[in-house]
């Protein structure tokens, strides 16, 4: 028991491990005595198992210790690379044939590089660990016991790193530090794109949990970004509104309107004119000034501070519409949460499209609002590189670059860089200390600092060497040609009623004419008969 304190203090210290397992399934009186004595140095919590499925079950957890009784007799499945996770004492009772320890010194077995074995019997116990990187088998002193760094050289091992995705030409930190780790622990580093039985570790976006993996916080972070179709430029007639937003336009309709109703009905001179006619007065003396007579204090009054506000207001507006004219203006982006769920449709096939409440189409057939969802790594420097790299094969990227889609600002289930270690080797326990001295002292940043540059953000074309079509000018032809046709209304009205006065004059001065051949006429019958009476 002196040796097995001695052991576990160095293997498996209680205060770093918690939990430990005790799995003792040999009726043997000795292993019940020492799981006995076991029990009692060891404080809570333990879990106990009798059964030899629960060996796989318990302790497939890593960061924890386990005791195991074994029989001695045990036929280990063939030699495959799935490891068990938590760190072992195991104690065979001293037989003449250990088909246990035949099978893990022959290289028959399973792989169990975290296990010391511990062979009693009454009189003697003898300690053996297997080191999987020399293939060879050591003793301990069990008076003298000293345990070794099985990772302070791993004799040509070769670190087996996947990242898949065709991402290895874009987040080359990945294989650099595992290319560090191999080459100062005396290993090798290989980097392929396929999970097989030999994989040592990888990389999976997104955080997504692996079951039957270990898996460790990296250095990096994972998300979902969402390609959206760029901004459309505005219109050339738009430099005309833009200037103000709508609360502006609409005071300022409310102004004219309100003194449009008060000058009517409260004005000196103003108060015979109506409500439109006043309105469109306030609208002049923005413009070009008053254009009617006015006068009275009230009037003067209300019509000069309207002046002065109209001075800061043109002014305003004026030098607005000159910087507008200089470049070209875009409709916003499509940038925040709740524009992507209003302005965005998604493919059916997207994964994270219901969980995120958006909106998805049937089909997956390209429309103008189509948006897609794509795994990005870092920022969005990264992004674009990978979405270039895996064109070909991801539906996304290449979506983003036939329709030239851009990446949104907002990003869904940002995560951590999660390295997951499908087996559960040793070779775990490098990658904590390298992962912190590269946190800590900087070279992550410092990394992808000198490998790559910022990304160029969108140049403004410039308005003066982009030619006026009549197309950009069609809001003034469509002026014009308006003017022009109310103009000849007008012209054709006028023509009308001046027809129309000129026949009633016409006809009053016929009337008249008439009107004085009769008086002539009656006049000269009055002479007549004046004539005739004298004649008589």
């Amino acid at each position: 028991m002196r040796a097995f304190v001695e052991l576990q203090n160095q293997w498996c210290p209680p205060w770093r491990y918690k939990k430990i397992f005790i799995i003792n399934y040999n009726t043997d009186p000795l292993s019940e005595a020492i799981v006995t004595e076991i029990l009692k140095i060891n404080a809570p919590p333990k879990i106990l198992s009798s059964e030899p499925a629960g060996w796989q079950y318990w302790t497939f957890e890593t960061r924890r210790c386990a005791v195991v009784m074994v029989r001695g007799y045990e036929t280990l499945k063939p030699y495959t690379p799935i490891y068990f996770g938590s760190r072992y004492f195991i104690f065979h009772p001293k037989l003449k044939d250990n088909v246990f320890m035949h099978a893990l010194n022959s290289g028959t077995s399973i792989i169990m590089d975290r296990a010391y074995h511990i062979l009693y019997n009454q009189t003697a116990i003898e300690i053996y660990h297997k080191n999987f990187f020399t293939n060879q088998t050591i003793q301990l002193d069990p008076a003298n016991i000293r345990i070794t760094n099985d990772l302070r050289n791993l004799y040509g091992r070769k670190l087996r790193f996947v990242l898949t995705d065709g991402s290895s030409n874009v987040t080359t930190f990945d294989a650099y530090l595992g290319e560090t780790i191999a080459r100062q622990r005396n290993g090798s580093f290989e980097l392929i794109e396929t999970i097989d039985v030999q994989t040592d570790y990888g990389v999976v976006n997104i955080g997504s949990p692996l079951q039957g993996t270990d898996k460790m916080i990296a250095l990096g972070s994972t998300f979902v970004s969402i390609l959206v179709p760029r901004s459309k430029p505005k219109p050339l007639i738009s430099v005309l509104i833009d200037p103000f937003d709508y609360y502006t336009w609409i005071s300022i309709i409310v102004l004219i309107l309100a003194l449009g109703v008060v000058l009517s009905l409260f004005g000196k001179f103003l108060s015979q004119l109506t409500v439109f006619e006043v309105a469109l007065e306030m609208i002049m003396c923005n413009l070009s000034g008053p254009s009617r007579t006015y006068g009275g204090w009230f009037e003067n009054q209300i019509i000069t501070n309207y002046c002065l506000l109209s001075i800061v207001v043109m002014s305003s507006y004026q030098s607005l519409i000159i910087s507008f004219l200089s470049y070209v203006r875009y409709y916003p982006d499509i940038n925040s949460a709740e524009d992507i769920r209003n302005s965005c449709v998604f493919p059916r096939s997207s994964v994270f499209s219901q969980r995120l409440k958006m909106q998805t189409m049937v089909d997956d057939a390209p429309r103008e609002n189509m948006c897609y969802m794509f795994a990005s790594r870092d920022n969005a420097y990264t992004t674009t590189l990978l979405m270039e790299s895996q064109r070909k094969e991801d539906l996304a990227a290449a979506r983003a670059f036939e329709y030239n889609l851009r990446i949104a600002d907002t990003i869904f289930y940002k995560f951590h860089l999660m390295y997951y270690f499908f087996n559960k080797s040793i070779i775990r326990e490098l990658f904590p200390f390298y992962i912190h001295a590269f946190y800590e002292s900087g070279l992550f940043n410092q990394y992808y600092k000198n490998k790559s540059r910022r990304a160029l953000s969108t140049k403004n074309d410039v308005f003066i060497i982009r030619t006026i079509t009549t197309e950009d000018l069609s809001i003034t032809w469509y002026h014009y040609i308006s003017g022009m046709v109310v103009s000849s209304l007008w012209f054709l009205l006028e023509l009308h009623k001046a027809a129309r006065v000129q026949r009633e004059r016409r006809g009053i001065w016929l009337l008249l004419l008439s009107y004085d051949r009769w008086e002539e006429e009656e006049e000269e019958e009055e002479e007549e008969e004046e004539e005739g009476v004298v004649k008589f």
